[in-house]
């Protein structure tokens, strides 16, 4: 199984008058997901399980994933922290440019 990553989806906010105005949008997105098949406690049904990890039978290689994902949850939040930013400013550019008009 393929290691799948986590991303910033942002969409800017919209501050036109008249045109229906909303504010910034950020979510994480993943990227891919793999899909594991398991037998529920009764054994008699199985389960799809989405999971964001290759196979980890090792302490070590869970700890590993674990500080990927943390590792990739900081630089989002990094990004995230970039893109409020800039929407905030392009916000109040519009608030200015609408008391000007």
């Amino acid at each position: 199984m393929s290691t799948h990553s986590l991303q910033l989806l942002d969409f800017p906010g919209n501050y036109k008058v008249g045109t229906g105005c909303h504010g910034p949008r950020a979510y994480i997105d993943l990227k891919g997901h793999s899909t594991v098949k398991w037998s529920d406690k009764t054994g008699k049904r199985e389960v799809d399980f989405i999971v964001i990890t290759p196979d980890c039978v090792t302490k070590d290689e869970f700890q590993y994933q674990v500080k990927r994902l943390i590792k990739e949850i900081e630089t989002i939040d990094k990004q995230a922290e970039k893109f409020f930013k800039k929407d905030d400013e392009k916000f109040a550019g519009a608030r200015l440019e609408n008391l000007k008009s």
